[in-house]
């Protein structure tokens, strides 16, 4: 239970640390906070992206799909793919408005390009076999921790379970083995298993077997086999060699391996939205991290697609450290914590005996966030308003030119 508990709260807590990050590199991320060793808005380095402006502590997109997932883990006993699209278009259906802003994908935070494509075809009523995106990102894999604590001690279950929900957005086999390989990681850390130099290489051999089991069963279905078949569990099997390495020689060897792969666009970081790079890095730094603040701390600073990242490595380092390994300064001011725990300790109770009461409303939590979120960044262009209204003012005896005032780098890249 409590490394349950662990995984599914560091899961959260990591995508909320990374979140404010997400797209900014590390250079811009020193320019801006120096080191981000707490929940941080995003206006500072996005001034002039209010949608970047995130509720310190509050998750996004990828811990709410983990969370449909243990609903439906919890409602049906089972994965259910059925069951779970009908959360996402039930999500991507309510409305969402506060103080005359209505958001357009529903209770649905910060979603990526693929899932929202997958969100319009399959709330257009296209077959859901058909809706899912040839994407090599981390989307498939920061949703299966719930299964990882389902089907812990049955990996043939938890396979099945894995491909079920990744299949209904991802059709990329890198992507698919991500999410398999962070679900065989997790469930050896549930069960007890220590992190030594050969932990890396034994979720590369799960992995391998799933990948060519997946080559097997969807030939047809899921594409890049004949190219990236085995990409996933080498880049993970690779991470042995670099562990006594310092870290940006580590991590420069990460992406000279990751860049075999085949990433669409060139791959400049670790931690950019590249499963074969970012998973590697959490690998990585979970192999190396003393606790897991140390871990979490070193994966946001890199940047990229630091939600996501934070997201893998807090639950895989949760799993690890338990819930008591998580800094309580993180915990306590995390949204909806009381909700993910319970879906956590439900994940671990016989399903007749699971509490419903004690369980918060999903999408009513959500919306209520979502509003919470949107009065946030309203507050916060207000006094950026009154901001810049005051510095015009003081600009009238001074006379300084409006470029002085330092550019945005974020806005800038």
């Amino acid at each position: 239970m409590n490394r349950a508990r662990g995984a599914m709260l560091g899961m959260a807590v990591g995508d909320a640390l990374g979140a404010p990050l997400e797209g900014l590199g590390p250079q811009q991320i020193r320019a801006h906070y120096s080191v981000v060793e707490d929940y941080v808005d995003g206006a500072r380095a996005w001034r002039r992206k209010s949608d970047r402006w995130r509720v310190p502590g509050l998750y996004t997109d990828d811990t709410q799909q983990a969370l449909t997932v243990a609903e439906t883990l919890i409602e049906c006993g089972e994965m259910q793919s059925v069951h779970l699209a009908e959360i996402w278009k039930r999500m991507y259906r309510t409305t969402v408005e506060e103080s005359g802003v209505q958001l357009p994908n529903g209770v649905h935070r910060n979603i990526g390009r693929s899932f929202r494509l997958a969100l319009e075809q399959l709330t257009a009523g296209h077959p859901m076999v058909s809706i899912s995106q040839p994407s090599a990102g981390l989307g498939a894999a920061t949703r299966v921790i719930p299964l990882a604590i389902a089907y812990r001690q049955d990996s043939d279950h938890l396979y099945h379970a894995v491909v079920e929900s990744s299949l209904l957005t991802h059709c990329d086999i890198r992507g698919i083995a991500a999410a398999l390989a962070v679900a065989f990681a997790t469930a050896r850390l549930l069960n007890g298993e220590e992190i030594r130099p050969s932990f890396p290489l034994q979720v590369a051999a799960d992995t391998a077997r799933s990948e060519s089991r997946l080559a097997q069963e969807f030939p047809d279905r899921i594409q890049g086999i004949d190219k990236h078949l085995h990409s996933i569990s080498r880049c993970i099997a690779h991470v042995e060699k670099i562990l006594e390495l310092p870290q940006d020689q580590a991590f420069a060897m990460i992406l000279d391996e990751a860049r075999n792969h085949g990433p669409s666009v060139p791959c400049k970081r670790p931690t950019m939205g590249f499963a074969p790079a970012a998973l590697a890095s959490c690998f990585y730094l979970l192999s190396i991290s003393g606790d897991f603040h140390e871990g979490l701390i070193d994966i946001i600073n890199q940047g990229g697609d630091a939600d996501s990242t934070g997201a893998v490595l807090g639950a895989m380092s949760g799993a690890h450290f338990g819930v008591e390994g998580i800094p309580q300064d993180w915990l306590t001011p995390l949204c909806n914590r009381e909700g993910i725990d319970s879906r956590a300790r439900a994940l671990m109770t016989d399903s007749t005996k699971v509490d419903r009461k004690v369980i918060p409303d999903l999408v009513e939590t959500e919306r209520n966030l979502c509003r919470q979120e949107i009065r946030y960044r309203q507050k916060i262009q207000a006094a950026l308003n009154l901001r810049d209204s005051t510095i015009l003012d003081q600009s009238v005896g001074n006379n300084p030119k409006i470029s002085e005032i330092p550019p945005n780098s974020a806005d800038q890249e």
